[in-house]
Order: C-alpha cells, then sequence, then structure tokens
C-alpha cells in the first residue's frame, strides 16, 4: 500500500512538472501574440440601483358606506359590480319622523318669517309715516311762528314809530291848545280893557247895553273887533284841543296796539320754544327709534328667523341621513342590506372602489426610503406583464412590528389585469449616482477585494486600480483611478494580461481573434451576469429587511471573492 502510494505521488510530480512544462511554453507563445480587444473611454450620466419588493394591489380610493340612523330600509338601487357615480342614492332609509321634523322646523321658520314682516314692514312704516307727518307738522307750525314773529316785531316797530309821532303831535298839540288858551286869556283881557273904558261894564261884569248905545261908533267898533277876537280865540283854543285830544286818542290807540301786539309777540315767542322743543324731542324720537330701537328689534327678529333657519337645516340635515348616497364613483364591491330589512346606524352597508388607478403598496427600510420620493417611477411584474407606475406616497412612520416604512405608488387604467389583493413584483430605484467616469460592469474586475480595470496605453495593456461607486447590472460609476481620457477595454479574453500588447479593433472589423475575445467576453459577460443576478436578488432581499450595507456589497460594490477568483483564473493572473 505504502509502494502504490509514493508511486502514485511520483506519478503526480512528473505529471505536474509536463504541465508546468506545457503551460510556461503556452505562456511564451501567448506573449508574443497581440491581443485583440475593443475599447471605450468612460461616460458620464446616472447609474441606478434597482430593487425588487412585494407590494399588494388596491385600489386607489376604497370607502366604506355606512348609514348615519338606523331604520327600515325602503328602497336598494345598486348590487355587487354594479357601477355608480357620485352622489347616486345607493339605498333609503323610511324617513316619515324625519319629514315631521321637517314640516315642524319649516312652520317655526314660517311663524319667525312672519314676526319679522310684522316688526318690520307696514306697522314700522305706518309709525315712521305718522312720527315724520308730526315732525313736519311742528316744523310747519314752528315756520309759521317764527313768521308771525317777525311780523309782529315789523308791527310793533312800526307802531313804535307812529307812537314817536303821536306823541309829537300830542305835545304839539298841548302847545298849541296853550298859546290858544293864552291867546284867548289876552284877547278877553284886551276887551274888558276897552270896555271898561268905555264904562260898559257893570258891577256884575255884564255889559251895559244902555252905555252901549251910547258909544261912539269907533268905541263901539274896537268892542266888536276885540269881540270878535275873543271869539276867534275861543275858537281857535277849541280847535286846538280838538286836535289834541285826537292827537291824545291816536296816541292812545298805537300805545294799545303796541301793548297787545308785544303781548303776543311774548305769546308768540313761547310758542315757539315750546314748538322747538317738542320738534326737538320728535326728532331724538325718531332718531332714537332709527338707530336704536329697530336695529335692536330688527337684530332679535333675525336671530329669531335664523334660529329658526337652522332648525330647517338641521331638520333637513338629518332628513338626508335617510338617503345614503354614493361619496365617490366607482364599482361596488359588496352590498349588505336589503329592501325592508333594519339597516343599523354604523354598520358597513356598501364598499365602493374607484378602480381608474390602482394602488401598490410596499415596505422598505429606512435607508431606502431615504432615497425615495414622490414622482419616482417604479416598475410592476404579474406573471408576464410589466406595468408603470409612480410613486404617490413615502411614509414617514415606521411599522411598529416590521420597522420598515410603507411607500405607495399609483398604477393607472390597470384594474382588469391587477385586481384588488393580489401579490406583484416591484422594482424601484433605491440608489442614484452621477458619474463623469462610468464604464460597462464587464470591464471590471476584482482581485482580493480590489478593482481594477485595463486600459491600453502606447499599445499595451495597463493594470489599472481603481475605486469603484454604485454599480449595477450594466454599469459602474468610476470614483478614482481613470480619466475621461483613459481607453478602457470592454472585451474580455483569456489573454489580458498587464503589460500584452493589444490590437485595438471595432465590431465590424474584427479578426478571428478578435471574434475570440467576444465570445470569450460574452461567455464570461453572461456568467459573471448570472452571478450578479444572484447577488443583486441576496441585495433586494437585504434591503427589504433593511441590511442596505450587505444589499451593496451584493449589488457588485464590495468583494466577491468567488467571481474575482474565476475572472482572475480567467485572465491568466
Amino acid at each position: 500500500m505504502k509502494n502504490r502510494r509514493v508511486l502514485a505521488l511520483g506519478l503526480v510530480i512528473v505529471l505536474g512538472v509536463s504541465i508546468t512544462g506545457c503551460s510556461s511554453k503556452k505562456q511564451t507563445e501567448e506573449t508574443a501574440e497581440k491581443v485583440n480587444v475593443e475599447v471605450q473611454p468612460p461616460g458620464s450620466g446616472e447609474v441606478a440601483l434597482d430593487t425588487d419588493y412585494i407590494g399588494t394591489v388596491s385600489p386607489e380610493q376604497q370607502v366604506y358606506v355606512t348609514p348615519l340612523v338606523s331604520g327600515t330600509v325602503t328602497q336598494v338601487n345598486y348590487a355587487v359590480g354594479d357601477t355608480v357615480q357620485e352622489g347616486d342614492v345607493l339605498f333609503k332609509i323610511d324617513d316619515e319622523a324625519a319629514q315631521l321634523q321637517m314640516s315642524s322646523a319649516k312652520a317655526a321658520y314660517s311663524q319667525a318669517a312672519a314676526g319679522v314682516t310684522a316688526a318690520t314692514g307696514g306697522s314700522r312704516h305706518l309709525q315712521n309715516y305718522q312720527t315724520e307727518q308730526s315732525i313736519d307738522t311742528l316744523e310747519d307750525s314752528l315756520d309759521k311762528v317764527r313768521s308771525s314773529i317777525s311780523d309782529m316785531q315789523g308791527q310793533i316797530d312800526t307802531l313804535g314809530q307812529q307812537q314817536e309821532q303821536l306823541t309829537a303831535a300830542v305835545q304839539g298839540a298841548q302847545g298849541a291848545v296853550s298859546t290858544q288858551e293864552t291867546a284867548l286869556i289876552d284877547a278877553k283881557a284886551e276887551l274888558q280893557r276897552i270896555k271898561e273904558e268905555a264904562g260898559v261894564l257893570k258891577a256884575d261884569g255884564s255889559d251895559d247895553q244902555d252905555v252901549l248905545k251910547t258909544l261912539d261908533d269907533a268905541t263901539r267898533l274896537a268892542i266888536e273887533t276885540q269881540a270878535n277876537t275873543v271869539s276867534k280865540a275861543d275858537l281857535a283854543l277849541q280847535q286846538a284841543k280838538g286836535a289834541l285830544s285826537d292827537a291824545q286818542s291816536g296816541l292812545s290807540q298805537v300805545t294799545s296796539g303796541k301793548s297787545q301786539l308785544e303781548s303776543a309777540l311774548e305769546t308768540a315767542k313761547s310758542q315757539k320754544e315750546t314748538l322747538k322743543d317738542n320738534l326737538k324731542t320728535a326728532q331724538e324720537t325718531y332718531d332714537i327709534t332709527q338707530d336704536e330701537v329697530y336695529p335692536q328689534t330688527d337684530a332679535t327678529y333675525a336671530a329669531q328667523l335664523a334660529q329658526a333657519g337652522v332648525g330647517v337645516k338641521s331638520a333637513r340635515y338629518q332628513l338626508d341621513f335617510y338617503t345614503v348616497t354614493a361619496p365617490i364613483s366607482g364599482q361596488v364591491e359588496t352590498v349588505s342590506v336589503e329592501k325592508d330589512a333594519m339597516a343599523a346606524a354604523g354598520n358597513v352597508a356598501f364598499v365602493i372602489s374607484n378602480k381608474n388607478s390602482m394602488t401598490v403598496t410596499f415596505q422598505v427600510a429606512e435607508k431606502v426610503k431615504d432615497q425615495l420620493q414622490v414622482g419616482d417611477a417604479i416598475t410592476v411584474e404579474r406573471g408576464d406583464e410589466t406595468f408603470g407606475g409612480t410613486i404617490t406616497e413615502v411614509g414617514t412612520m415606521a411599522g411598529a412590528q416590521t420597522r420598515l416604512f410603507q411607500i405607495k405608488a399609483t398604477i393607472p387604467g390597470v384594474s382588469d389585469k391587477l385586481p384588488s389583493g393580489v401579490s406583484v413584483k416591484v422594482h424601484a430605484t433605491t440608489q442614484r449616482e452621477e458619474g463623469d467616469l462610468i464604464i460597462p460592469y464587464d470591464a471590471v474586475y476584482f482581485s482580493a477585494g480590489d478593482a481594477y480595470v485595463y486600459c491600453v496605453e502606447d499599445g499595451k495593456l495597463v493594470k489599472t486600480p481603481v475605486t469603484v461607486g454604485l454599480m449595477n447590472d450594466t454599469q459602474v460609476s468610476i470614483a478614482d483611478g481613470l480619466t475621461a481620457d483613459s481607453q478602457v477595454v470592454t472585451t474580455w479574453s483569456s489573454k489580458l494580461r498587464d503589460g500584452a500588447e493589444v490590437t485595438i479593433v471595432s465590431g465590424a472589423d474584427s479578426t478571428d481573434g478578435s471574434n475570440t475575445a467576444s465570445t470569450d467576453s460574452a461567455d464570461s459577460s453572461n456568467a459573471a451576469t448570472t452571478d450578479r443576478d444572484t447577488t443583486a436578488d441576496n441585495a433586494a432581499g437585504d434591503a427589504a429587511t433593511g441590511d442596505t450595507d450587505n444589499s451593496n456589497a451584493a449589488a457588485g460594490t464590495g468583494t466577491d471573492d468567488s467571481n474575482s477568483d474565476r475572472k482572475d483564473a480567467e485572465a491568466g493572473e
């Protein structure tokens, strides 16, 4: 047995030496042969990482219709599956009692309205008219009294002037009487003197007729002339006294008339003040009535009317409870009421769904939630069909049990293909990165956790270490190690190694060697893609549970030793 082991070991060693020799020879041949490669410079743009989640489909809007009152159902208008429009009457409940309350409320409102009409209608207008007429009458009376006072004052002034004139006339007449009395006395004295000188006077003062007869003509003429003068003086005196009497009578009348007018004037002035007071009182009463009493009365009646109106609205509001309408347009999902059966307040009677758009709800970890925004596009898969949607809600509170955040997205016009309640796969972009150095995913290689690419410089391959950023199945964002002018090898070949001479070819001009390289590249790409798809699926699961660090690693931003070893081996490292 021991000899066999030694022999076997020797065979292995010999075989190993043979293989090593062959490998060395092959390596020498390959080194001498140029490698056909395709290259491209890094581009700019966005690298996005999608993650898969499981979502649940529900209608965009679903309402549970419950009656607010209890009673006997008198009418049911729709069945399950029917389409209703917002405002359509779904069912009715017996509303006889509510109708009576409505009638009572309307009667109370009519009574309140009648009270308002009575308070603010004809009676108020009549009261205003009477008050205004009274004010107008007082104003007219006051105007007349004022006019009368003015007239009387004018008359008094005129009488005053007449009184002054008559007073002067009386004084003049009194002077004339005095003058005539003096003239008469003088004339009588002169007559007596003449008679005494003629000896005609008797002892008793009468004329002696016998003596007169004996007088000469001259003496007799002198006596007669003087007697005539006395008669004239006496007549003049009488006339002066008559004029004085007339003047005194006129003065008395004027004085009396003036006194009467002055008394009437005082009465008129007193009447004027009374009228002014009455007018002021009437006007103030009218103003208070208009400015305070009526507004207060109106406010009282308005409050009563408003209260009655509220009663009508309340009764109508209660009455409307007995007619249940559709709050939204949509499809009837369930009906839980029947005609002639009792409907209980608060119990669901109808369920209506608006399926113009469907909502997909899924859960994500906090770090993923922070990357999602309302308006972001998502993709939903169910079976072989794919649908596009838009995020409409990003939850802000984690679930108590799952510690995940709820995300909602709207999928328009798919109610026939996405029924309510089904589960779907949701593809959401959970990471984005803008970059100026973006290269194909298959151009990147990994070794012991370090990433590198091959670049062409002066016709030779240069193994270039790079720092990768975000990557997905097709693209990688390079954070460091390349420039915009770098010529990055995008095809794979087992002959790729640092320092190897290369020939840059395009797909159309490839030689046999380049075609082989392309084929090898495609095979390797497919293999790498398969590996990365597997890790991406793992990343989606990690992201859904909140393990975003592992998600990034699985997606290619971390180390993949198995993949690195494979690619290194194939590259001849």
